[in-house]
């Protein structure tokens, strides 16, 4: 028997079934010969034979117990998230960063130096290529038509092709690193907070002069059972990452440092970076949408953690 048909094929996703079930719910997606198929009850594509053939197998986290009895390896595995720092790819990747058998396949665009760093050094190969997504132009405008979405969102580029005049939908084009800010529907429920837990929340004001705060809580509809507890979770910070004001608050802390412009170490994008030099060696690169802090003194990164704290908005 061929190599490839003895390999098994494991999606590992919180939503990998749907995901699944998700590619026969509207056909108008699909192009003129696949609707042949669906109304004929053939297979859309090969994911269901693969399935049927218990080839391919779906779970929802990669310490399920029917994965564990079943799994085998050479393997071909499909994962989130492409950042390598979410989900079931960080265990993966521990176990076989350093197997040169190992060929891990990633988005094109990712930065896969930044994106590999905390598993190196490393035998296992890396391959990007494009994975082509979406439906054609052509499409977009009877779908919108039979869905009638309140908004859509879409690049700003393809403006001009998306949003006839007579339409009910309102149209928002985003940029890269730019907030879109989308208005909330008008018909959505209110929520009433109890007086003592409204006098322990902590609020913090942005910079635009709303307030927000983070709470956990639990909430069972068939009950009617509510309950909150002051939130514990690390911060959110967001913002732009300015390193003269980083080095200002550094500085307040006895940490001494330069910022120089240049480009990255790839040498495809113009990149800020701050030296630090005393008390140890540290490097800080500010990217257009990533930011890179190295330091192998514990105390100091931790410092240059509290910083950046001061320097961002958070909640």
């Amino acid at each position: 028997m061929p190599v490839s048909e003895r390999v098994p094929i494991y999606v590992i996703s919180t939503i990998a079934e749907e995901l699944m079930a998700f590619t026969n719910i509207i056909p108008e997606w699909l192009c003129k010969l696949r609707q042949e198929k669906l109304y004929s009850g053939e297979p859309l594509f090969a994911h269901v034979e693969l399935t049927r053939e218990k080839r391919l197998h779906t779970f929802p986290a990669v310490h399920s117990l029917e994965l564990l009895k079943i799994w085998q390896e050479p393997c071909i595995v499909f994962c989130p998230h492409w950042s390598l720092r979410l989900g079931p790819v960080v265990h993966l990747l521990w176990r076989w960063c350093r197997d040169q058998n190992s060929l891990l396949v990633m988005e094109e665009g990712v930065d896969a130096e930044l994106a590999l760093l905390p598993f190196k050094p490393m035998a296992l190969k890396a391959l990007q290529c494009s994975f082509l997504s979406g439906i054609k132009l052509q499409k977009v405008q009877p779908l919108l038509k039979i869905l009638q979405p309140d908004f859509v969102v879409f690049p700003e580029y393809l403006r001009r092709h998306i949003g006839p005049p007579n339409s009910s939908s309102s149209f928002l084009g985003y940029s890269e690193n730019q907030t879109l800010r989308i208005p909330n529907r008008k018909d959505l429920p209110e929520l009433y907070i109890s007086m003592d837990l409204a006098t322990q929340l902590s609020w913090t004001k942005l910079d635009h002069k709303d307030e927000y705060c983070k709470t956990e809580g639990r909430t069972c509809y068939g009950a009617r059972q509510t309950s909150f507890t002051p939130g514990t979770r690390p911060l959110l910070h967001w913002g732009a990452m300015d390193l003269e004001s980083l080095l200002a608050a550094l500085q307040k802390m006895g940490i001494k440092g330069s910022v120089e412009q240049g480009m990255s170490d790839a040498g495809s994008e113009i990149a800020s970076v701050l030296h630090i030099f005393e008390p140890s060696k540290a490097l800080i690169e500010v990217k257009a949408t990533t930011t890179g802090i190295s330091s192998s003194d514990e105390s100091l990164a931790s410092l240059i953690s509290e910083a950046v704290n001061t320097i961002l908005n958070s909640i």
